[in-house]
């Protein structure tokens, strides 16, 4: 019985601190100094992705809320992956 309810705490607990962390990415919409602080970057560096990231998707006519909401197809979505690797953009 012990070892039961040590474990249920031992389990609450690491819920309890991990909790947070599996929650969903912070939306910084489009704002470098969020960004930076959300990825641990630089800004120059948060401005270069989020702007490397709205030209490859504006290169298949698609925005970053549709990424986000992921309705980009399929065909288009495999050319944006591509420039983002080639711009260093984290998928």
């Amino acid at each position: 019985m012990k070892k039961t309810i040590s474990f249920i705490a031992a389990v609450t607990a690491i819920t309890v601190i991990n909790g947070p962390k599996a929650h969903a990415r912070i939306n910084c919409n489009h704002d470098p100094v969020c960004q930076a602080k959300r990825d641990g970057t630089s800004v120059a560096t948060a401005a270069a992705r989020d702007e490397a990231m709205t030209r490859c998707l504006a290169a298949v006519g698609y925005a970053q809320a549709d990424w986000h909401a992921r309705s980009v197809p399929a065909g288009p979505a495999t050319k944006v992956r591509s420039c983002f690797r080639a711009n260093g953009v984290p998928e």
